[in-house]
């Protein structure tokens, strides 16, 4: 019997054959994105920036002219009529700075304390495993499942009963109730991301459980820390409901000031307008300085390991 070998083509390697087909990397190419998707992608954030910053933009004109102008039949925005003296009498005013400045300590006592108390508690959680554990810091959480509205009058009396109503302390014991939860929830996840050999090794160099906590793992977490301080700060400077229900004239807050200038049957657009852009100034500073250290915060909280 006689077999015939046919000779491969020239530039095909003996033993293989040439079949066309994809590649052999082990991924499927990735399919592009298309040009509909990718428009209507853009066009929704452009949407969502407008909505967003067009109300404050708005309020910063209405900031910025006489009420004689904005309550005319046809508001009149001539840059001729453009001045800051509503600013200038605010500032100058002592029942407008009277209430910055409590509000200014509410929020930074408030969140001092949530800090300090609640770094140490959420690393409590991160590394420690006892009994109780899940269902503790799942029980923490339901304060914030119960409505502020449901709270105000129990709070009322509470205070009262004290002698802390109307008062900064009662108010930085209140919004510390509140948040600090939150800033556990949030300081867990940033402690648990920090890899426990660091503090292992700092134990041998004869660092305490509190030096570790100062030294390492603080500094570590530090976009954490500041994510987690900034939320902190504006919950507790911005709150209204709280605020209006547990003060009164002796300790007047900021919100609860601005929401004054609305008066029953008339109301002053351009001392309103003035009390909202300076009530939001300090939150929009903080976070155009500190917008790194929330994304990054934000993104080191959400994925551990």
């Amino acid at each position: 019997m006689s077999y015939s070998v046919t000779a491969p083509p020239p530039g095909t390697p003996s033993g293989t054959e040439s079949r066309p087909g994809p590649e052999r990397s082990g991924t499927a190419p990735r399919p592009r994105k298309g040009l509909a998707g990718t428009v209507f992608h853009r066009t929704l954030v452009v949407l969502l920036i407008f909505y967003l910053t067009i109300p404050f933009a708005w309020m910063v004109v209405y900031s910025a002219y006489p009420s004689t102008n904005l309550r005319a039949e046809r508001m009149d925005f001539s840059p001729s009529d453009l001045t800051l003296a509503s600013y200038a009498d605010l500032l100058s005013d002592s029942s407008f700075v009277t209430p910055i400045r409590n509000s200014f300590i509410v929020a930074a006592a408030t969140t001092l304390i949530c800090m300090v108390l609640g770094s140490l508690c959420a690393y409590v959680f991160a590394r420690f495993r006892f009994r109780g554990q899940q269902t503790l810091l799942l029980g923490m959480m339901t304060v914030q499942a119960i409505p502020a509205v449901v709270l105000a009058v129990p709070l009322f009396v509470l205070l009262r009963a004290y002698g802390l109503y109307d008062s900064i302390l009662g108010m930085i014991i209140t919004y510390t109730a509140f948040i600090l939860p939150l800033v556990v929830w949030m300081m867990v996840s940033f402690f648990e991301s920090i890899p426990v050999n660091l503090e292992k090794a700092a134990r041998v160099d004869g660092c305490t459980r509190l030096g570790i906590i100062r030294r390492v793992v603080v500094p570590l977490s530090g976009p954490g820390v500041a994510a987690t301080s900034i939320f902190a700060f504006i919950t507790a400077w911005s709150d209204f409901f709280l605020a209006k229900v547990l003060t009164s004239n002796n300790t007047p807050l900021l919100p609860v000031r601005t929401a004054a200038f609305q008066g029953l049957f008339a109301m002053d657009y351009t001392a309103a307008a003035t009390a909202g852009v300076i009530t939001a100034l300090p939150v929009l500073v903080l976070a155009l300085v500190a917008q790194k250290w929330i994304v990054q915060g934000i993104t080191e909280g959400a994925v551990k390991g």
